[in-house]
């Protein structure tokens, strides 16, 4: 076992003269790692149908939004988030708000008539996409792999010329 492994677990010791206690930071990667578990089973990102079921209840993927809002900013006060994970996690924090000024916070109206579903969808989609995008820096910068659901919000992969 590694020193800074045993550091991690122990987190303090007494003398008979006094005692020391400290908590190291939890590195970046593995912060990058919390991030993608929790995200992994948000619905609002990874649900194929997310739309559809958002027509039938937008105040569960409003709800999921106001969650995941919440957890980015306790991961950004983390001591040792660093300003590269901080970047990435801000802009999908920007992305929540965006998404919850659109659909507003009453957002049982939104979804009544055709042009307000387009609205929620719209917000939905571009709310996938920068996660998609943060994520698959987040992943590339950590080498982290991402489960099937997030790596579905990926942006597509470019396809050459010759090959399309």
């Amino acid at each position: 076992m590694k020193v800074l492994e045993i550091m991690r677990r122990v987190k303090g010791f007494s003398t008979p003269f006094g005692g020391v206690d400290w908590d190291l930071p939890t590195p970046q990667r593995a912060l990058a790692e919390r991030v993608v578990v929790y995200l992994e089973d948000r619905r609002v990102l990874t649900m194929p149908r997310a739309i559809t079921s958002a027509v039938d209840d937008p105040g569960h993927c409003v709800a999921s939004v106001l969650q995941i809002r919440e957890m980015l900013t306790q991961i950004l006060m983390e001591p040792d988030t660093g300003a590269e994970l901080s970047e990435h996690l801000k802009a999908m924090r920007a992305a929540c708000r965006r998404f919850l000024d659109t659909v507003g916070n009453n957002h049982s109206g939104h979804v009544r008539g055709r042009a307000q579903s387009a609205t929620f969808g719209a917000a939905l989609g571009e709310l996938r996409a920068i996660f998609g995008i943060q994520l698959g820096v987040i992943a590339a910068r950590y080498k982290l792999e991402l489960p099937g659901e997030l790596s579905a919000i990926l942006p597509a992969a470019d396809i050459d010329d010759d090959e399309g």
